[in-house]
Formats: C-alpha cells, structure tokens, sequence
C-alpha cells in the first residue's frame, strides 16, 4: 500500500450502506526490460545503445511518482462517477482512497481503490 486518505463522515442523516470502486492499471519496468535485453545481447559486457535508452528513459521519468509509470496515466479519472452510480441518493459520506503498487520485477500494476458510506 502507497497511500491512504480519510474525509469527513457523516451518520446523521440515516442508514450507511458501504459502497467501493477498484481501478487498475499495469505497466512494464522500462528500465528492468532494457537491463535484462543489454545482458542478453551482449553477455554481460553492456553495450552502448542499450544504455543510452536507459538514460534516456531515465531522464524522461525523473520526478516524485509511487511506482512505474503506466501505459494510461488517467485510468482513474471516472472513479467518482462509478461510486455515485452506486449511491442512489447521491450522498456519500466516510469516503476513503487507497493506492497500491504491485511489482513482478518487470511488469508492474497501479491500484486506486475508494471505499465510502452511502447516506440512503
């Protein structure tokens, strides 16, 4: 888990019902993959080319970020209309966000989970 945040609740308009919406996205350790191939191509030795695309891919993702970067960086922008439809009311309240990362060494996957409180 990278990540958790916990807004405001409010119980006093009637009964909760809990409702939650995953999303994911995966991806490839860019910089993994270009290791493993210059091993491959050159028997250990490197080579140029091979290297140059790592620094390359390198520069390209500096910053503060969770995890590797994803194929599609707004995977989660229609988590809060997929957590309204399952609140009839419309009033969700306890609204919490988890973020986690899963890593097998070259493939990867970025995770929002948001679990609230529907005021029915």
């Amino acid at each position: 888990m990278d990540h958790i945040q916990v807004g405001d609740i409010d119980q006093s308009q009637g009964k909760l019902k809990p409702i939650s919406v995953k999303v994911s996205e995966n991806t490839v350790n860019v910089d993994a993959t270009l290791a493993l191939t210059d091993a491959v191509l050159s028997n250990g030795a490197g080579s140029d080319e091979v290297e140059a695309l790592r620094t390359i891919w390198a520069l390209m993702n500096m910053g503060p970020r969770t995890g590797n970067p994803v194929f599609n960086d707004a995977y989660a922008q229609n988590v809060l209309n997929q957590l309204h439809a399952q609140c009839q009311s419309g009033k969700i309240t306890a609204i919490r966000s988890v973020r986690e990362a899963n890593d097998y060494a070259i493939a990867s996957g970025e995770i929002v989970r948001i679990d609230a409180d529907c005021i029915l």
